[in-house]
């Protein structure tokens, strides 16, 4: 048991569903699942909102970009009320929002987490607004560190997830009955925000490469974003309507990736990538940027081995190559898809996510472990998608 069950606030300022807030959500009711107390603060037209409501858990309503002084003060009568140790945000709004609203309140501990590999403005609202700044990332504590952040105040603890259970035949056929397609035809699948980082106007480029060599094929992408006219355009300007499908916001993306001969992922910047590890996780194919974050998801640990297809540089036909040698049957693309699963349910389960995280919860806030909980992974227990 734990010597004490701990109260907490966690905090997210996007309108949207993204990763940023799959991770938060996560976290959260992994924490409340082992006993301690969570009061949620997001905008009331989220999507994260949304859930909170259905699972009944306690929220304090908050503007997600503009907050009146008024609401401000209401989240300092609330997280007072609800007598709250630890405040964590999930971006920086939410941490700008959240130390203006605790200010004086220095038994309230406040973390931040930065889950993107972008460089940082300015060091001061971490190193004076800040208990602890948590990187998705060794990739993103650098940037931090570069920026002029103090080392004492970061932290690394990588994203988890749980490994998904999905059947791959049944969602293969579930998938190729929306699209109207035949279910050997090859399949691709992309998921995340349609902006510009992500790179997705070079996945449009490399089907125009790929058609040449592989008349039929699919490719769908999961997600919404500004970007969407430019890459409705780009579809349009190369004739692609037939192959390329934006799909828009999916609430079941991992059925798509399962159902997917391969996942690509053509990303400029990224801190860390949840999906790229659920797709790792379920045994689909990564082609994948090695940039950011992706660095450490990419590659063993032990010994550097590569754990997908990586795609260096902006060049559409080296990705259109990539994407027809992912998909063939050999046997390194078996070795390849296995070693990643493993290693991703090793190093990225949910349950180390959230032991990592309580057990800085419980050293900020001056309390330990009475027992040890980190129990090992059991991977022969984890059913592998077919």
């Amino acid at each position: 048991m734990l010597p004490t069950k701990m109260k907490l606030a966690l905090m997210s300022s996007p309108v949207s569903w993204g990763g940023g807030e799959q991770f938060l959500w996560s976290l959260g009711n992994g924490l409340v699942s082992r006993g301690h107390q969570v009061l949620w603060v997001c905008d009331e037209s989220s999507s994260l909102h949304g859930r909170v409501q259905q699972s009944s858990f306690p929220c304090c309503p908050l503007s997600s970009r503009a907050p009146r002084p008024k609401s401000l003060l209401r989240l300092r009568k609330a997280c007072t009320s609800f007598g709250v140790q630890v405040l964590h945000a999930n971006d920086s709004h939410a941490s700008t929002w959240g130390s203006l609203a605790m200010l004086g309140k220095l038994g309230i501990k406040r973390v931040r987490v930065k889950h993107t590999a972008f460089p940082i403005r300015s060091s001061i609202p971490y190193n004076w607004m800040l208990d602890k700044l948590v990187c998705v990332s060794n990739a993103v504590r650098e940037v931090c560190l570069d920026g002029g952040v103090a080392e004492q105040k970061t932290s690394v603890i990588h994203g988890g997830l749980e490994p998904p259970k999905l059947e791959r035949w049944l969602e293969r056929f579930w998938a190729c009955d929306i699209l109207g397609i035949h279910h050997k035809t090859p399949l691709y699948c992309a998921v995340g925000s349609l902006i510009p980082c992500k790179g997705y106007h070079r996945l449009i480029e490399a089907a125009h490469h790929l058609r040449w060599h592989m008349p039929e094929f699919c490719i769908v992408v999961c997600g919404e974003g500004k970007a969407r006219p430019e890459l409705e355009q780009l579809i349009r300007k190369y004739s692609l309507e037939k192959h390329v499908r934006l799909l828009g916001f999916q609430n079941e993306p991992e059925r798509w990736i399962c159902a997917a001969d391969a996942f690509v992922h053509p990303s400029q910047s990224e801190g860390l990538s949840l999906v790229v590890i659920q797709a790792q996780m379920i045994g689909t194919p990564v082609i994948a940027s090695e940039v950011g974050g992706l660095k450490e998801v990419l590659r063993s640990p032990d010994d550097g081995q590569s754990l997908g297809w990586t795609c260096d540089g902006n060049d559409p036909a080296t990705l259109a190559r990539l994407m027809t040698d992912a998909i063939q049957n050999t046997e390194h693309r078996f070795v390849t898809v296995r070693t990643a699963s493993e290693y991703a349910v090793k190093r990225f389960h949910v349950r180390l996510m959230i032991d990592k995280f309580e057990d800085l919860f419980l050293e900020l806030i001056g309390k330990s472990r009475s027992r040890d909980l980190h129990e090992p992974i059991n991977l022969k227990s984890r059913k592998l998608a077919g």
